[in-house]
């Protein structure tokens, strides 16, 4: 059976859609959120680096240096484009590893900036996952992370992502095919015009609403928190909230936390 590659959706929406605008974007929503204007002096750590868009965009933003590692071989692929972009600085290193892997971990450097944004509800052991990261952050360091809002739909999607993973890829096309018909009637019976949505779509911190419809169904393994217990978890942990950023829906509350022990 087929199951969902992240990183071949990746290399498609670099390939394919990646543009000046949509770099801009996902620097601009580093900048607001973290309240850096630059990266300056600071050690950057992307957790699930994916396209590699936001270790990019780091780069852009003066990071002194970058570490970007990701379980999908396709994503390492995908994020090395991304360097090539840059044009291979020594400041950039990339690898291939899990969040859960202690011995992977090891290896690793503490960081200024810990980077964990929609990765860690992937992992299967979300809450090991988090954990793992919040060790990453070096005293006084931020930690940005984005998870899956809990509601009362959290369930039925997650057996949704888990059908869509084991699928042929004709099945997965067809899912896909009904979950965009879905949306643009319902867009359409609420007065909007669906269209101006989706072509606006780069404003969410860069990406592009077909691939973020593949990362959505393909999530799988999926879990999902409300706020106060990420925010109750980290305290334990040590970390103080700055900054959040809530979805009412089933996306990603966004949180900033800083280290202070």
């Amino acid at each position: 059976m087929a199951t969902f590659s992240f990183g071949k959706n990746w290399q498609d929406f670099v390939k394919r859609y990646l543009t000046p605008e949509r770099i801009k974007e996902a620097e601009k929503s580093l900048k607001d959120f973290t309240g850096l204007l630059t990266f300056k002096d600071k050690t950057f750590l992307d957790i699930g680096c994916g396209s590699g868009l936001f270790s990019y965009a780091a780069w852009r933003l003066g990071a002194k240096k970058i570490i970007s590692f990701d379980i999908d071989v396709g994503s390492v692929r995908c994020c090395k484009l991304m360097r090539e972009k840059a044009e291979n600085p020594k400041n950039w290193q990339i690898l291939r590893g899990s969040i859960l892997n202690k011995k992977f971990l090891k290896k690793l450097e503490k960081a200024n900036i810990v980077y964990a944004w929609g990765v860690l509800h992937h992992t299967g052991k979300m809450w090991q996952a988090i954990e793992n990261s919040a060790k990453l952050v070096k005293l006084n360091g931020l930690f940005y992370l984005a998870i899956y809002n809990k509601n009362v739909n959290s369930k039925y999607w997650r057996k949704i992502k888990k059908r869509y993973h084991y699928a042929s890829r004709m099945q997965q096309i067809l899912m896909e095919t009904a979950y965009i018909s879905r949306f643009f009637l319902k867009e359409i019976i609420s007065l909007r015009n669906p269209v101006n949505y989706v072509n606006s779509y780069h404003s969410h911190r860069g990406m592009n609403w077909l691939t973020d419809v593949r990362d959505w169904l393909g999530g799988y393994p999926y879990e999902f928190a409300t706020p106060e217990e990420i925010i109750l978890f980290c305290q334990k942990l040590g970390l103080t909230l700055e900054n959040i950023k809530l979805n009412s829906g089933r996306g990603n509350n966004e949180f900033l936390f800083r280290k202070e022990k």
